[in-house]
């Protein structure tokens, strides 16, 4: 039996009184288990906003989840943000990012597309669970440069794929049991980061270790940080603590 220990979140426009094109979903309990995500408006194109809210709430209205149905929720969000354009042409290019984890009794199930990011913590750090789809991590993989050949050049930001009616969504799923992750003491804490957040987070990602066991000191020290170094981008954070 999984049971939500803390939770934390918040989501925030770069220029205050600015729109927000980040959605973010708190912990839901659905079945035996706990959903919850970030979504990223792409904000180059018109309906950001519109495509990122539609990915939010249809992840508020499911009822069921399981591996299989992964792949229909994404299409069924695809299909919400192509609709968008038959009220308006100008949303034609409407396009979000998704990065969603259903954690029950079992283990993490996730599916991601874009770059926002899912972490679990290991001690005072973080490891990464996700990969961003972006053309510094394709060329990543296909062993053309290392990231660090790549630290300092453009096309870090720019996505290989997305939640749009106009491009080839290309979705991951995949499940991890808890005997394959750093669970502590039968506890897990989990992060989903839009790119305005993991930017930062990634300057130096570590804290103290009581910083990072909770959900709420953990989200108060990040926002903190970005909001002290100036933000750069719309940025969002879901943070968790599950007894498992």
């Amino acid at each position: 039996m999984i049971e939500l220990l803390a939770a934390s979140s918040f989501s925030y426009p770069k220029d205050s009184g600015k729109m927000n094109e980040d959605c973010i979903l708190p912990p839901r309990l659905i079945n035996d288990g706990y959903l919850f995500a970030v979504a990223d408006g792409v904000g180059s194109y018109k309906g950001a906003k519109l495509a990122s809210s539609v990915a939010i709430k249809t992840l508020s209205s499911i009822e069921h989840i399981q591996p299989t149905s992964m792949d229909e929720i994404f299409n069924n969000i695809r299909n919400r943000v192509r609709a968008l354009a038959l009220g308006d042409e100008a949303f034609h290019s409407a396009a979000t990012t998704l990065t969603l984890c259903y954690a029950n009794h079992e283990g993490l199930l996730i599916g991601h597309v874009g770059d926002c990011r899912l972490y679990v913590n290991v001690g005072k750090k973080t490891q990464q669970l996700t990969k961003d789809d972006t053309q510094h991590q394709m060329l990543i993989d296909q062993k053309l440069f290392t990231a660090k050949d790549l630290k300092d050049k453009p096309g870090k930001n720019i996505l290989t794929t997305a939640i749009a009616g106009n491009v080839v969504m290309d979705n991951k799923t995949f499940f991890i049991p808890y005997d394959e992750l750093p669970v502590c003491d039968g506890v897990i804490n989990i992060h989903i980061m839009s790119d305005g957040a993991h930017h930062f987070w990634e300057k130096r990602p570590r804290l103290s270790e009581n910083t990072m066991k909770s959900p709420p000191k953990f989200s108060a020290s990040l926002l903190r940080r970005i909001e002290r170094n100036g933000p750069i981008d719309d940025y969002s954070v879901v943070s968790a603590c599950f007894s498992v």
